[in-house]
C-alpha cells in the first residue's frame, strides 16, 4: 500500500514539474519574441508632428538669424563697406511736396568767421565764401531708409531726416551722398576747405 502511494506521489511530482517547465518556456518565448520595433531615433528638426515643435523650432532660428544676419530689405543707412551700387531716390506720394528748404551749416576750416548757417531751398545751390565749391541741396527724405534698389523714406515723420548733397568744383562733381541730421558724422562730405552739417527741414507752408 505505501509502495503504492509513494510512486503515485513520484508521478505528480514528475507531472508538476513537467507543467512548470512547459510554462516557463511559454513565458521566455512571450517575452524572448516581442515583435515590437523601437521608433526611429529623430533630430529635433524633424520633430514637426509634436504639438508646438515645429513653430517654436522655426522661431528660434529666424530669432538666431535675425541677431546674426542684417535686414537687407530696409537699411536705415548705407554700410560702410558696402560696393557702390546705383539706386533710384523714391520720395513717397506722402512725402512728395511736403517739405521746402533744408538748414545746412557750413564750416570753413580755415577761417572761423565764414561759418554760417544757410536755409535752401529743395534743388538749389549755393557757393560757400571763400571755397570753390558748388553745393547742390537734392531730395530730402524725412525718414530715411534704403533697400538694393531704392532711397526712400518710411513715413513723413522726421524720424531719420536726410538731405542728398551734390559737391562741385571746377564743374566736376566730386561727392555726391547724404548728410544725416541725427549722424552728422556719418558719411559726411570731407574736403579740407570746408564741412557740411544737416541741422534740419522746414516743412511746405500750406496757405
Amino acid at each position: 500500500m505505501k509502495l503504492g502511494l509513494n510512486k503515485l506521489h513520484k508521478r505528480k511530482n514528475i507531472w508538476l514539474l513537467f507543467l512548470i517547465v512547459i510554462l516557463s518556456e511559454e513565458m521566455s518565448c512571450s517575452i524572448g519574441t516581442d515583435k515590437t520595433e523601437p521608433l526611429p531615433e529623430q533630430s529635433l528638426s524633424q520633430l514637426s508632428n509634436i504639438e508646438g515643435s515645429s513653430s517654436k523650432l522655426n522661431d528660434s532660428a529666424n530669432f538666431k538669424e535675425r541677431l546674426t544676419v542684417p535686414s537687407t530689405n530696409e537699411i536705415a543707412h548705407p554700410q560702410l563697406n558696402e560696393k557702390l551700387i546705383s539706386r533710384e531716390i523714391v520720395v513717397p506720394a506722402e512725402v512728395e511736396g511736403k517739405w521746402n528748404s533744408v538748414k545746412i551749416l557750413i564750416q570753413n576750416k580755415e577761417n572761423d568767421e565764414l561759418e554760417a548757417i544757410h536755409t535752401l531751398k529743395l534743388g538749389s545751390s549755393i557757393t560757400p565764401v571763400g571755397s570753390g565749391l558748388t553745393l547742390t541741396v537734392g531730395s530730402f527724405l524725412p525718414n530715411f531708409i534704403m533697400d538694393k534698389k531704392t532711397y526712400t523714406s518710411k513715413g513723413n515723420k522726421p524720424l531719420n531726416p536726410a538731405v542728398q548733397l551734390i559737391v562741385e568744383e571746377s564743374g566736376k562733381i566730386i561727392y555726391k551722398g547724404w548728410a544725416f541730421a541725427k549722424f552728422p558724422t556719418m558719411y559726411k562730405f570731407e574736403h579740407k576747405s570746408i564741412s557740411i552739417k544737416l541741422l534740419g527741414a522746414m516743412p511746405e507752408v500750406v496757405s
